[in-house]
């Protein structure tokens, strides 16, 4: 048999870094538009830390190219609508002199209007501490999103990234990290000092300060347990909203994962909407295709839904009955902080009405509200506007 050749990652798109690029195309497609409607936003920074390759052997987009294509997009668009268009700066940063430069020809034939661009050639630690010096400088109506994809976790401190959130606030961070290579080896490292597994003992220990975490005790249950513990530890003690995306690295449950960090809840609702729009069963992840499909595929996907839907119910009958009577706004962000959408919660609420196991009270006439409104909503939110009452029957 002939052997097959082996597809070089770096000059192709495989299907697992196919899947990191749909979430952060369809995040932008989300982001940029939103904000540069927004009257509160005065500028748009988007921070490509990584940026690899522009265009790939396989004719596909790198996240430089992504990025300036929902940003020329959201052009087009608002100018539709006859609406100012907030200024955006794309900055573009690798290591590797070349890359960055492939990518800079691919926009010398573009047009400049756009948005404005900066190319660099550093490493990740300087160039994220000039993008900390640029951010210190804005005011808390300018926006950034940062895209932190390394090819390791070598330079990725958990330090570093509680600083560019925490300064001005005003700042939202995508983390790419190599799940299964940090899960294989943290038992070894943790108890090792060869200088080779000194950067990743140092990554946990900045992740972890904890000694007795379960990381340190050889206990963590599989990589997406390790997936789940780094997102609580992105939330910086619940003051940041996050959360995670993993990525099927092959078909043996290895992953790698992304993460989602935000001061804004409204932030963290879009990034979920994407999450759900890739993955319909439970948005959670992206898992690598399966070679024989079972004929019973659709069943299992409805199947799958189901129980998502159960899951939640648990929770938010869970969440009523331990405060005895919760608000439309503590239900709204309760419904995200859980990675589910509003439109998950609005189905099960409308349900738990109709089978009288829940009572819904108006607060302005203290009596029943109607069927089916429960003001699940950022405006709700924003606006502190409690509409409604929820305790359980």
């Amino acid at each position: 048999m002939k052997k097959r050749k082996k597809i070089d990652a770096k000059k192709n798109i495989l299907p697992h870094s196919q899947a990191k690029l749909d979430f952060y195309k369809d995040y932008l497609k989300r982001y940029i538009p939103i904000l540069r409607l927004a009257d509160f936003a005065t500028s748009i920074n988007i921070f490509d830390v990584f940026c690899g390759t522009g265009i790939y052997d396989d004719g596909k987009k790198g996240s430089p190219i992504l990025a300036f294509d929902a940003i020329k997009e959201s052009n087009e668009n608002i100018l539709k609508l006859n609406k100012q268009l907030t200024p955006i700066n794309l900055y573009i940063n690798d290591l590797e002199a070349g890359k960055v430069e492939q990518v800079k020809q691919y926009f010398e034939n573009k047009a400049t209007q756009i948005c404005e661009f900066e190319f660099h050639n550093k490493d990740a630690v300087t160039f994220l501490s000039d993008i900390y010096k640029i951010i210190n400088n804005q005011t808390s109506k300018d926006r950034n999103l940062i895209l932190i994809d390394p090819y390791g976790y070598k330079n990725i401190k958990k330090e570093y990234i509680e600083k560019l959130l925490a300064n001005k606030k005003n700042t939202e961070i995508i983390l790419f990290l190599p799940i299964s290579q940090i899960y294989r080896f943290a038992g070894k490292v943790l108890n090792d000092e060869d200088y080779n597994v000194k950067a990743l003992k140092e990554f946990i220990e900045s992740f972890f300060p904890d000694k007795n975490h379960s990381i340190y005790k050889n206990q963590l249950t599989d990589e997406k347990g390790l997936i789940e513990y780094i997102r609580k530890a992105l939330s910086f003690n619940n003051n940041f909203y996050t959360t995670s995306y993993f990525i099927q690295r092959d078909n043996k449950n290895h992953y790698y994962a992304l993460f989602f960090i935000t001061p804004s809840i409204y932030g963290l609702e879009k990034n979920l909407e994407v999450k759900w729009s890739l993955n319909e069963e439970n948005g959670e992840g992206f898992e690598q295709p399966k070679q024989q499909l079972s004929f019973f595929a659709d069943i299992e996907k409805e199947t799958s839904k189901q129980e998502q839907y159960k899951k939640l119910e648990q929770l938010l009958l869970g969440f009523i009955s331990e405060y005895r009577e919760v608000n439309n706004n503590q239900i709204y962000e309760f419904t995200l902080k859980n990675m589910f959408l509003k439109k998950h919660s609005n189905k099960i609420l409308r349900n738990l009405q109709k089978d009288n196991k829940i009572i819904v009270t108006d607060t302005k006439t203290q009596k029943e509200a109607g069927k089916g409104y429960f003001y699940l909503g950022y405006k709700y939110f924003k606006n502190k506007d409690v509409r409604i009452l929820i305790s359980i029957k």
